[in-house]
């Protein structure tokens, strides 16, 4: 099999991008990356073509071994005009029919008719055309390059003669190689022609002739170039292994640097450096965040996980040179440890309390006060979580009621604290880290410190949850207040646009809830959250628009919810009818579709979806059914007193198994009301002659229609589930 080599060779490309261009080039197994489906489209694939996405920091190649050497056959079909208009009485092609075989290079003997939707037209098979390899694939490089998504592309140099717009790209575009096995394909884009020449690694190679596109890895690696990301990270790993062991410690990488070195060199090495133990006596968050936010080391720690003075990092250079540039590093990182030392003593020195106190001076929200402003919403809003506690959130440790909201209050007034302290003006991503860090070291006990260390989490859809009931909860009001807050302004997150983080904001509610059953009713929390923006002063929030946000911003939460649901496997209809109960809050949403999914299919369950749908149906004919009391002195059949019999047995249990979460014996209690539906079906004409008969019957369906209803929305299940 032919194999085709493109590269396009680059200035350094950012790794995110690196990223980004291999899942388009490679796509998914049931999705065609760029590569295959641009070949694909143009019949340059054989059967079993696999394609290799090679990306380093200079370079995007793609290796696509079952190339043919021209477009494999392809008969198209044409449809012509009527048949009655195509051929003459005689038999023969008329002047349309003529003309619509010369069209497509067809004889007249090619022409056939055949009968679509009750009428005769005339068709013609013709093989379409079949060009070279060589003459397709220059084509294909300018799609390949254009059609890759590159966010913040930028322009460079002149537009050549002829082009339309600049092209716009992550990085310059230097040179291109297009191979077909060892010939060198010809052709042009933007000003560049296509040629066999790449270049090697910037200090260590040299631009080096492509023979074969087979050859095209052997070649690079001569030139000091891994081009394969997988055999990078294979060999960085390998090194920080290695160094880690003659340390007698081991690396980590909490902040994933790993995934940026294996984009930032080409022919990769890794050496390690030390640094005064003296710096020790940071906290570990501050010294993992001085060697990775801005360095790119990896921390090393001994057997027993404490810090060792040492680092680890990776280099693009000659290994020779390893000790010269081992002593830069060790110069720059001493005198961040140094900076980060007087950082941290003067925040010490102030105090936790004595940096609340200057929050009034920095600038929340220009619409939603200060820094100061936020910690009294949160105080407000902590102190009605506190009020109504739901069960599990003390089951985490932190005592009673009065010591859990004075915990809260405290931690609330001072969660943002840090915001002006000098080690998070320094080092952004440890806020409300520190914050934790200087409420302990002000002594002012493990709760609070904790809460306010945990606020900020989770920082994305799977990182680690708070640990502890106080943090989960000044986490949960730290969210809702942005959440809300976002909307009171009037710039709630539209279509991709989310720039506050508020869905990432969102799912952390869902989550923390479910973690740590937190029962409390959404829109209620949400109308908390909005009252802290009213006794603060901000206007226009009138009982309409109240009602508008607390209603928007809970179905936002609630879409969290379901994609978390979703995201967890669990069946659509199962999540759908869940998320149509009436329930106020999230673990008792997400139960009820687990508890769905895991009885669809149960005789038990079915019983109970087919005596909802069954009422649901006739009850939906008279949308004023539910709010009518079911009188029974206009019962006249005896069918109609056993369902109301049947309905006052299920009731208590089923609303008493609900509030304590035991969904199953709720639909036990739902499914009992399947013979008496049934009976009453069976024996009674809902829609009787007589008004006040009918409206009682019709109150009466809508009556179990709305205490089953209270489990979940069954008609939102499929046909099959009822």
């Amino acid at each position: 099999m032919t194999t085709l080599l493109i590269e396009i060779g680059c200035e350094e490309l950012p790794y995110k991008v690196c990223e980004s261009v291999i899942r388009q080039l490679e796509g998914a197994p049931e999705q065609p990356g760029l590569a295959l489906s641009l070949l694909g489209g143009e019949r340059l694939l054989e059967e079993g073509a696999a394609a290799r996405v090679l990306v380093s920091p200079r370079r995007i190649a793609v290796l696509v071994d079952g190339v043919p050497a021209e477009q494999l056959a392809q008969v198209q079909e044409f449809r012509g005009p009527k048949a009655e208009i195509a051929y003459a009485a005689d038999g023969t092609l008329t002047k349309a029919g003529a003309g619509f075989a010369r069209s497509k290079g067809a004889a007249a003997e090619d022409i056939r008719r055949e009968v679509v939707d009750g009428t005769e037209f005339v068709f013609v098979s013709v093989e379409a055309e079949r060009r070279a390899a060589r003459d397709v694939v220059p084509e294909l490089v300018a799609r390949l390059i254009t059609g890759l998504q590159i966010p913040r592309g930028m322009r460079w140099g002149a537009r050549p003669a002829g082009a339309s717009e600049y092209l716009r790209f992550s990085r310059p575009i230097r040179w291109l190689v297009a191979k077909l096995d060892g010939e060198t394909l010809s052709g042009a884009f933007y000003g560049l022609h296509l040629g066999e020449v790449s270049q090697g690694h910037r200090v260590l190679g040299s631009p080096v002739v492509i023979a074969t596109a087979g050859d095209y890895e052997r070649l690079l690696e001569d030139q000091k170039v891994v081009v394969s990301q997988t055999e990078r990270r294979r060999r960085i790993v390998d090194g920080l292994d290695a160094a880690a062991e003659e340390l007698g410690g081991s690396w980590s990488d909490p902040g994933d640097v790993l995934a940026e070195a294996v984009y930032l060199a080409e022919w990769p090495s890794v050496a390690r450096g030390t640094f005064d133990e003296r710096h020790l006596r940071l906290p570990d968050e501050v010294l993992v965040t001085a060697m990775q936010s801005h360095q790119r080391y990896f921390p090393v720690r001994d057997a027993a996980g404490k810090l060792m003075p040492a680092f680890l990092y990776v280099a693009n250079g000659d290994p020779a040179a390893a000790p010269l540039v081992t002593r830069g590093n060790e110069r720059v990182l001493d005198g961040r440890l140094d900076d980060s030392e007087f950082a941290f003593d003067r925040d010490l020195a102030e105090g936790l309390p004595a940096m609340g106190e200057r929050l009034g001076a920095v600038v929340f929200h220009e619409k939603l006060g200060s820094l100061a402003d936020k910690a009294n919403r949160l105080g407000g809003l902590v102190a009605a979580l506190a009020s109504g506690q739901g069960p599990g959130t003390s089951a985490a440790g932190n005592g009673s009621g009065d010591s859990m909201a004075e915990t809260l209050r405290t931690a609330a007034r001072l969660a943002k604290a840090d915001l002006v302290s000098q080690v998070v003006i320094e080092f952004p991503v440890l806020q409300g880290v520190m914050g934790g860090i200087y409420a302990e070291a002000g002594g002012l006990g493990d709760a609070v410190s904790h809460a306010v260390g945990e606020h900020h989490r989770p920082l994305s859809a799977t990182a680690p949850l708070p640990g502890t009931a106080a943090g989960a909860l000044l986490a949960v009001a730290d969210k809702l207040d942005n959440i809300t807050g976002a909307w009171v302004a009037g710039e709630k997150p539209s279509g991709s646009r989310d720039p506050y983080g508020l869905r990432r904001a969102a799912m952390g509610i869902v989550r923390i809830s479910l973690e740590f059953s937190l029962r409390f009713p959404l829109a209620g929390l949400l109308t908390a959250a909005v009252d802290q923006f009213e006794l603060q002063g901000i206007e226009g929030l009138d009982d309409a628009r109240r009602a508008t946000i607390v209603a928007e911003t809970a179905a936002f939460v609630r879409e969290r919810l379901q994609v978390l649901l979703l995201d967890a496997g669990l069946p659509f209809p199962s999540v759908e009818a869940a998320m149509g109960a009436p329930a106020g809050d999230l673990p008792a949403l997400a139960a009820r579709a687990r508890t769905f999914a895991a009885m669809a299919g149960r005789e038990v369950f079915q019983d109970a979806v087919t005596a909802y749908n069954r009422c649901a149906a006739l009850a939906a004919k008279d949308p004023a059914a539910g709010s009518r009391a079911v009188d029974p002195a206009l019962f006249t059949d005896d069918a109609e007193r056993e369902l109301a019999a049947a309905f006052d047995a299920a009731r208590g249990p089923l609303l008493d198994a609900l509030a304590n979460l035991e969904l199953e014996s709720a639909i036990g209690a739902a499914a009992g009301l399947r013979p008496a539906v049934d009976r009453y079906f069976d024996a009674v004409l809902v829609m009787d002659p007589d008004e006040a008969v009918r409206a009682n019957r019709l109150a009466q369906l809508a009556a179990v229609t709305g205490l089953i209803g209270r489990i979940g929305e069954f008609g939102r299940l499929p046909l099959t589930q009822a």
